[in-house]
């Protein structure tokens, strides 16, 4: 979590917003009765697209501000910011399409220019393979990048001809910060019930035949107390697999929140990205605040 001290966007953000909006429609209001467009209808509408603005600016600010952050092994469930060492699954690499080179995530957007000149999208590739995030104590979490919002400083652009090759990238081995929904589960949690596992360990042994060792007369067939001692032994084979999965560490996971709430994958700063998202509000807000005085002041003295 990052903590700045309040100023007037914090006493927007609590109330004043709504009382800006009833300014903007009042003035507006003024600005339907008059018979031709006037200069302050501009200043006007500028305004209002900077009061809009503001108010996205100032959304992402303070979600990179007040998202709490915790270390992967101790963090809460929910919704959370953690960091750490990106890291590839273990199995075959993702390499990206374009130019082969190993990566953890990536987009690419090819584009190709119009007879106007316009650059027109011909595909748009991302992969969704999931990675993981792994913090200074060694402990780890899987990242499900599906729906993430991908802040990356990895870009590359070619340009042959009328064709354009944009691509980003997240690199294993960078540090990475990502706010998701945190779910910490153990290996048993994701086993179907016993009984439908016995099921299953007897449909294999029929396949693979190894039902016949159950035959204790050799007649080719299994009686009814010879299924029972396959359902028997199947349950306690089982059971003993179970019993070994239980002592397996628990495993934790960030994907998209069900709520709708951001689902952000980064290799930039936080505390940078923070900064920056405080100081653009910072910005749009006296750019807004100076529009309305100067609407105010050509609504007035005509």
């Amino acid at each position: 979590m990052i903590s700045n001290p309040p100023d007037v966007s914090v006493l927007l953000s609590r109330g004043l917003l709504p009382g800006l909006f009833g300014v903007l429609l009042f003035v507006a209001g003024i600005g339907l009765q008059a018979e031709a467009m006037q200069v302050w209808h501009v200043t006007l509408i500028m305004a209002v697209v900077a009061l809009i603005a503001w108010t996205f600016a100032y959304r992402r600010y303070r979600q990179y501000a007040d998202t709490p952050s915790a270390p992967i092994s101790s963090a809460p469930q929910g919704y959370i910011a953690i960091s750490g060492i990106g890291r590839p699954l273990p199995g075959e690499p993702l390499l990206s399409p374009f130019n082969y080179l190993p990566c953890l995530w990536y987009r690419m957007l090819v584009e190709t220019r119009d007879g106007d000149g316009q650059w027109q999208k011909e595909s748009d590739e991302t992969s969704d393979a999931s990675f993981i995030l792994e913090g200074p104590d060694g402990s780890r979490c899987t990242i499900d990048p599906e729906g993430a919002s991908i802040e990356t400083l990895h870009k590359d652009e070619t340009r042959i001809e009328d064709r354009r090759t944009t691509q980003w990238l997240l690199i294993g081995g960078t540090r990475l910060y990502a706010m998701g929904n945190f779910v910490t589960r153990r290996p048993a949690d994701d086993r179907p019930s016993i009984n439908i596992e016995v099921r299953d360990k007897i449909a294999d042994w029929k396949e693979t035949g190894d039902t016949r060792k159950f035959d204790n007369n050799g007649d080719g067939e299994l009686s009814l107390e010879e299924w029972e001692q396959v359902r028997e032994a199947a349950r306690q084979e089982v059971e003993q697999e179970r019993q070994a999965a239980a002592d397996f560490p628990d495993y934790h996971t960030l994907s998209a929140p069900e709520d709708g709430r951001p689902f952000v994958i980064s290799d930039h700063d936080p505390q940078q990205v923070a900064h920056r998202y405080h100081w653009q509000a910072r910005i749009i807000l006296v750019l807004f605040f100076l529009a309305l005085s100067v609407t105010g002041w050509m609504a007035t003295h005509p």
